[in-house]
């Protein structure tokens, strides 16, 4: 017996057409109580909405009126403009100092390699050392071979929104924080970042993005410029341009009073998109520090075009020997850095006199046993984890600076591995850490405190001595990916060929080329 054959024999078939209307009927009212609660949710949104942007509104209002009446809305505005609101945006609209941009409407399409322009001179540009750049940025321009360790070239960088923002004075970063928190205040607000700008939706909807133009902080929001162009909120319309097909009204945050516009304009956008205010926003500032053009390249906020290759440094100077300079006993002039003198140095007698090996300080790493190796790379690391702190290699030794001071240097002798630091060595005599004073030496009085690092716990000790000398010097540590900074032995005529070793000639008894005094 099928089903149908059952149904049958218990409804006729008035009752079967009773039941499938009685259905319909039911799934309608279902269909309309839901369209009910969605038009009665709405309306409640709404009316929340509505008075809670009211409340800010009357708050915003209070709060311009209160800062005018300060005054402070005119602090460093001319006599002639502080009558008149309009007379700022109309000489912001004619400022259009990164036309330019307008018509690249691919956010995130990569920056072309742009070659020199006529007439450029390309020593004109930055120069970017490769011993400074990380493992990921050598990698990413194809300097990873040992050749290039001291390689220097020509660079131009291109910066990403982040990359200006970080870059920015303190006024714009707190604006761009000021006008975050504005939108982000609003239930469903997210934030989106690219290369060139930070896109603000909620959904679907695109409601603003935030953008520089030159050095200047804008926000473009989803509004008609049209309605706004004969009220003191007017910006500049964009709305002919693909880029700002969405958010055509640009506005440039340029002073307070135009930050209190822009956040009215922001209310409006909350009103026209029924957006109701998050309790529960979390509207904690955004970490602008500073960051180096290494640190950004890997962030993805900067991006560096190569133009040429730059010329090496020079070798440092050694100190000059003056008149009274003589010869002391042991064969090196009075005067001259005795620490600098290549004691292990490979020497041999010619016909024409005895040569010399003279090893650079890379070289001298390179050929260094493992355990020297490690502790060089782990102190390297740990000095440049702090801010501000930036390194350059010469022939003999690696310093380190921040700002224009020298902060610290390493040096190889013999088989030891020597730190020096911009302190003052008296100050740790008969402490744990046993270091020596060197400042006599012409060369050391920057760095007059020597520490030679023969083992783990005199690297740990030197860890110590660098936090002491980065504190006085207000260089706060930073979170920095550690990198490899080890290289695999290399022969001497290795070095030779790529410069890092280099073949003298001098004699045996007299090295300086000046006369024995009888």
């Amino acid at each position: 017996m099928n089903a149908t054959f059952l149904s049958e024999s218990i409804f006729n078939p008035a009752q079967v057409a009773a039941m499938i209307v009685v259905g319909v009927i039911m799934g309608l009212l279902i269909i309309a109580n839901i369209v009910i609660f969605v038009i009665y949710r709405r309306k409640q949104e709404r009316k929340l909405c509505t008075s809670q942007l009211q409340n800010k509104r009357l708050e915003l209002l209070n709060h311009l009126k209160n800062i005018t009446d300060d005054g402070s809305l005119m602090k460093g505005v001319p006599v002639m403009h502080a009558q008149a609101d309009d007379d700022e945006v109309e000489e912001e609209m004619t400022d259009d100092e990164d036309a330019a941009d307008d018509d690249n409407d691919d956010d995130d399409a990569a920056t072309p390699e742009a070659p020199l322009g006529e007439g450029e001179d390309i020593t004109q540009n930055e120069i970017l050392a490769v011993a400074d750049m990380s493992e990921y940025t050598r990698r990413k321009l194809g300097y990873i071979d040992d050749e290039y360790d001291r390689k220097r070239y020509y660079v131009r960088y291109t910066q990403g929104f982040e990359a200006k923002l970080r870059a920015a004075d303190d006024e714009t970063k707190a604006r761009y924080n000021d006008v975050l928190a504005e939108f982000k205040q609003f239930k469903g607000v997210k934030v989106n970042a690219s290369f060139r700008q930070q896109r603000i939706y909620k959904g679907r909807k695109t409601l603003a993005i935030v953008l520089f133009r030159g050095k200047t902080l804008c926000v473009a929001f989803a509004l008609d410029p049209k309605e706004y162009e004969q009220t003191k909120y007017r910006g500049i319309d964009k709305s002919d341009k693909k880029r700002f097909e969405k958010t055509p009204l640009l506005y440039k945050l340029t002073s307070e009073r135009r930050m209190e516009y822009a956040k009215y304009l922001v209310l409006q956008l909350a009103d026209f998109n029924v957006m109701v205010l998050d309790e529960k926003a979390e509207l904690t500032p955004v970490d602008l520090s500073e960051c180096t053009p290494d640190e950004l390249y890997v962030a993805g906020a900067l991006r560096i075009t190569v133009l040429g290759e730059a010329p090496e440094l020079e070798p440092e100077p050694e100190p000059e020997l003056t008149v009274e300079d003589t010869v002391d006993g042991d064969g090196v002039a009075d005067g001259a850095d005795k620490e600098d003198e290549p004691d292990d140095d490979i020497e041999f007698d010619t016909p024409e006199g005895r040569m010399v090996f003279d090893r650079s300080f890379t070289a001298r790493i390179i050929q260094a046993d493992d355990a020297l190796k490690a502790r060089y790379s782990e102190l390297k690391n740990y000095i440049l984890g702090h801010k501000g702190v930036k390194n350059r290699i010469s022939w003999r030794r690696e310093t380190y600076s921040v700002g224009r001071k020298t902060v610290a240097m390493f040096s190889v002798r013999g088989k030891t591995l020597c730190l020096y630091l911009a302190a003052d060595p008296t100050r740790f005599d008969n402490s744990k850490y046993n270091v020596e004073n060197m400042s006599e030496t012409a060369s050391r009085r920057k760095t007059p405190l020597l520490f030679r690092i023969k083992s783990d716990r005199r690297t740990a000790y030197a860890k110590q001595l660098i936090d002491i000398v980065m504190q006085e010097q207000g260089a706060a540590k930073v979170e920095r990916r550690p990198v490899d900074y080890t290289s695999p032995y290399r022969s001497n005529d290795v070095l030779v060929k790529r410069g890092l070793i280099r073949i003298s000639q001098t004699t045996a008894k007299n090295p300086f080329g000046t006369t024995d005094k009888k």
